[in-house]
């Protein structure tokens, strides 16, 4: 592995066509990443242009994990998945969709149709919403001063109504309730200026995976860590032998042992998978009959957040596409009922706010996905170490990254990609 320590940037051969191998046992290589989610991807690219010899194994049949940009069901590219760039100018995959010619298109959280049940927008209840959020934030950063161990975002309510309709927004970007969001992990996750990406996040992550050695359809079962000198991955697909490994798997894939560690892993570990648990939250894509120029970009409707049924619509401002996001015990109750309802609430919460029909409806189900078991994960509260003994590395040959990660934009598709970074770093000095 002659010049490994000597940064080589991807050459443009390396940004062709993928190289992809299908169903071939026995590859070997230095380093084995498993999973081509952003975290993957990243860790892959720059561990090749350090001159690693790397095994990328991807599980599905596709690259990108819960970023995935689906263009068949609505007949218009919709994201089922992660669909903003967050973070603003911090967020790394913003200069790499830059670099590829990627159109981004600025998404202003701002322009927000606020109603208060029947009769429209009501703009003295969207200032009043705004101005709650505002001193929910500062409130937030006093509390998590002196808050308990395993403190919620419930815990600092004080029981106004623009507090609690406040709450419950903030919560929803979490993936649950205000009882059940532990206020430390939200207070170290950073927000910025978001983008919408030309082609969506899935076709991003397509593009920068392009000349990786990818073998999708490779789901790995089982690590082996007995050996001195390297490490044992196997899977339906054979054995495949490599030096070190980075996991980018789902905390909820591996706490469901889906992946076999021999020997097991240490309590902390475990511990740690277990307490990032996945995001309640379902996501429905809408087609629209037609553009709505003049609407707003998200909406929200207060009089279902007192009803317990919070959601957030969010109108493509490039296409005629909507999606609605629920997340909580209202978005469980809904996944319980069944695709139907789901259908059925995102097109009353799109009807509500717009008055327009949907013409066609689509969700994805990521809590039933078996390479995923969630959206993203969702610290529990009081598990205040979970996101760094989740990351911690194992005997300087397994490495774990994704966006469960520590680091101000967990649970984001940039913190995955900068996870996947550390993750290749942290091969170079131990290797």
């Amino acid at each position: 592995m002659a010049g490994r320590r000597r940064f080589l940037g991807l050459t443009a051969a390396a940004l062709a066509a993928p190289m992809v191998v299908r169903a071939q046992p026995g590859l070997d290589g230095e380093v084995a990443v498993i999973g081509a989610g952003a975290a993957g991807i990243a860790a892959a690219r720059q561990l090749i242009a350090w001159e690693y010899d790397v095994a990328l194994l991807e599980a599905r049949d596709r690259v990108g994990g819960r970023a995935w940009t689906d263009g068949g069901s609505l007949g218009l590219a919709w994201d089922r998945g992660a669909q903003w760039l967050h973070n603003g100018r911090a967020n790394p995959l913003r200069a790499e969709a830059r670099a590829l010619g990627l159109a981004l298109t600025d998404s202003d959280y701002d322009d927000m149709q606020v109603t208060r049940g029947a009769g429209g927008a009501d703009d003295s209840a969207r200032d009043a919403l705004f101005a709650a959020l505002e001193a929910l934030d500062a409130r937030m950063e006093r509390a998590a001063r002196t808050a308990r161990p395993g403190a919620t975002l419930a815990e600092i309510a004080t029981g106004d109504s623009w507090d609690r309709a406040a709450l419950q927004l903030s919560a929803v970007s979490m993936g649950g309730d205000p009882d059940e969001v532990s206020l430390m992990d939200t207070m170290l996750l950073e927000s910025g200026d978001d983008v919408l990406v030309a082609g969506g996040t899935g076709g991003l992550l397509q593009a920068l995976a392009r000349g990786l050695p990818v073998s999708l359809g490779h789901a790995v079962m089982a690590i082996d860590l007995r050996p001195a000198d390297h490490v044992v991955i196997s899977g339906p697909f054979g054995t495949l032998r490599a030096g070190v490994a980075v996991v980018t798997l789902p905390p909820a894939v591996l706490a469901g042992g889906a992946v076999r560690f021999t020997p097991g892993l240490p309590d902390r570990k475990r511990e740690a998978l277990a307490a990032l648990g996945p995001a309640e939250f379902v996501k429905v894509g809408l087609r629209l009959p037609a553009a709505l120029p003049d609407a707003a970009e998200f909406a929200v409707d207060l009089a279902a957040f007192e009803r317990g049924q919070a959601a957030l619509l969010h109108i493509d401002p490039r296409l005629p596409v909507a999606s609605v996001i629920f997340a909580g015990r209202h978005a469980a109750a809904l996944r319980h009922e069944g695709p139907r309802a789901v259908a059925e609430a995102a097109r009353a919460v799109l009807r509500h706010h717009t008055g327009a029909e949907a013409v066609a409806v689509e969700a994805h189900d990521w809590a039933t996905d078996p390479f995923s078991r969630g959206p993203w994960a969702r610290v529990r509260p009081g598990a205040d170490t979970a996101r760094r003994d989740y990351a911690a590395a194992l005997d300087d040959r397994l490495f774990f990254a994704g966006e469960a990660a520590p680091g101000p934009y967990g649970t984001t598709l940039g913190g995955a990609w900068n996870a996947g970074l550390a993750a290749a770093g942290q091969v170079w000095d131990a290797t």
